[in-house]
């Protein structure tokens, strides 16, 4: 493993173990045996860390849900992605506070934009023929910041526990603003449908692969493929 990766890797897991907030730059040139100066030069901020994280994250388990969804039903794909995310958020409590952390100094959103997260936003704006194609850029710009500043608030309350709210019902207040911005138009008995659909393919996912359930088994060890369950 070169000098990066190990600082990367090593930025990780302390991220997860100890916090964000908790775990100073010093911190991490000592676990990875290098000199401080190397993590400044490799990383110029804390903040790309922990972007890459996200979008990393995001990737993994996005691609794990690729194997049971349909490739060309974005919404479905969409709400089955915040729906596992929100239900490892209260299985995994090292995940649960990172994203937090996430929400708390507002990178969530920014990470969303620099991956491919995005993508699938853009992709349900300009599917609606609804929108006025001169309009799509700018309100899926819009509608992320919208989505995404309702997710940052609602998120740190419920951690800080200023709101009482289940992971469950933080899930439906923001996928019900979610969609709401990006104004597509849905039936209650349609959404209903598509979460029953995502409950079933998480749970069929966290059955074939429960290494899943922790984080740590997947985003910062070197050998990041995650096998099914012998």
């Amino acid at each position: 493993m070169n000098t990066r990766d190990k600082i990367y890797n090593t930025a990780k897991r302390l991220y997860l173990e100890n916090g964000y907030a908790n775990t100073p730059n010093t911190m991490i040139a000592k676990e990875a045996g290098v000199n401080l100066g190397l993590v400044t030069y490799y990383f110029k901020t804390k903040d790309l860390i922990a972007s890459d994280m996200l979008n990393n994250n995001y990737e993994t388990l996005y691609s794990h849900l690729l194997e049971y969804l349909p490739t060309d039903d974005e919404l479905l794909q969409l709400i089955t992605f915040f729906k596992l995310h929100f239900k490892l958020t209260g299985i995994d409590p090292h995940y649960d506070r990172f994203i937090y952390e996430m929400n708390k100094f507002d990178l969530l959103e920014k990470a969303t934009r620099d991956g491919n997260l995005y993508t699938l936003y853009q992709i349900l704006v300009h599917q609606n023929d609804q929108i006025d194609p001169a309009e799509k850029d700018l309100l899926c710009d819009c509608a992320v910041t919208a989505s995404f500043g309702v997710i940052r608030a609602l998120t740190i309350k419920q951690y800080e526990k200023e709101i009482d709210l289940t992971k469950e019902e933080l899930f439906n207040l923001c996928i019900n603003q979610m969609l709401y911005s990006l104004k597509i138009d849905y039936h209650h008995l349609l959404l209903k449908s598509l979460v029953s659909s995502a409950n079933c393919t998480i749970d069929r996912l966290l059955k074939e692969y429960p290494q899943l359930k922790e984080v740590k088994n997947y985003l910062y060890v070197e050998d990041s493929t995650i096998v099914h369950e012998q």
